[in-house]
């Protein structure tokens, strides 16, 4: 049956969703047009959207601690968010009633966390995250040992805890639980430094690592051209990941770059089409000001 087809089995309506490389941690589900496949479990919508390579926007949430802000990220159309736990002060029950908002909201949630830590990680899993974004990955066994924290046995070591957001709240058998979490668990590492760089090919090699995400900022700073997206040591960056990203059958991400004709230039390299740039704060600065600025030109 292909994939994406919509089929009715009695009164439920299915969308087949296509296997992919991650098949081996339960991949190859159904899911209902609400997000939701046979046995209650939640989509990765962002995951399937990257699979079919079709355009995604993704919102960072820094300020907003109340889940309402999740329901404006939903209406204003956007396909996921992410909090930044690298750059805020939120503690993992701020992140965990955000994520578990999203995943009843029917977008999204990852989690940015401030560095390779295995607890926190597990935590904020178990909290209603569907995916982690690790900074500043500089090594294969790094990346290793993330993937594995993120994954149940057997291709990883993440401690089995249930009832979780993810299925709905429902106690499930850790032989439920494993398979579909697997699959639905994005993984994201970071390359935000020469070292990085240097390390991508081997760093897409790891099983589990699902794309190579470029932290333009911290990177184009790295390089000795901050700010400067477009400049060539970035296009040679960009290109050298991109390369390395393709190889190994993973998506190739671009942070940070909120200019779409810079953005447009990396998709058209290999990059995927998701955009990750646009903040809650900075949204609300823009604003803010710009509101300021027609009542002074006004009164």
């Amino acid at each position: 049956m292909p994939a994406g087809c919509v089929v009715t089995i009695g009164y439920t309506r299915w969308i087949v969703v296509p296997e992919t490389r991650s098949q081996r941690y339960g991949g190859g589900q159904k899911f209902t047009e609400g997000g939701m496949n046979e046995t209650g479990w939640v989509e990765n919508t962002l995951k399937r959207r990257l699979a079919a390579g079709e355009p995604s926007i993704v919102l960072a949430l820094r300020m907003a601690r109340t889940i309402d802000v999740v329901g404006m990220v939903a209406a204003s159309g956007h396909d996921a968010f992410y909090v930044d736990m690298q750059h805020n002060s939120m503690s993992v029950d701020d992140v965990s009633a955000l994520c578990t908002a999203g995943i009843y909201a029917g977008i999204t949630p990852l989690v940015r966390v401030p560095g390779a830590d295995e607890g926190l990680c597990a935590r904020l899993l178990d909290g209603g995250a569907m995916g982690i974004i690790v900074p500043d990955v500089t090594s294969a066994a790094q990346a290793q040992a993330v993937s594995s924290w993120c994954r149940f046995p057997p291709f990883g070591v993440r401690s089995a805890g249930s009832p979780l957001a993810l299925a709905r709240h429902r106690s499930l058998s850790a032989a439920e639980l494993a398979p579909i979490a697997n699959a639905e668990t994005l993984v994201f590492a970071m390359l935000e430094s020469q070292a990085g760089l240097d390390a991508a090919e081997a760093i897409a090699a790891v099983d589990g690592i699902d794309a190579l995400f470029v932290g333009s900022n911290d990177l184009t700073a790295a390089l000795g051209v901050p700010g400067e997206f477009a400049h060539p040591r970035m296009r040679e960056a960009f290109a050298h990941a991109i390369a390395a990203a393709s190889r190994h059958a993973k998506h190739l991400l671009v942070g940070g770059i909120a200019d779409l004709e810079i953005f447009k230039t990396y998709v058209a390299m290999g990059a995927a089409p998701c955009q990750f740039a646009g903040t809650d704060s900075g949204l609300l600065a823009a604003a803010a000001a710009a509101r300021v600025a027609a009542f002074r030109a006004t009164f």
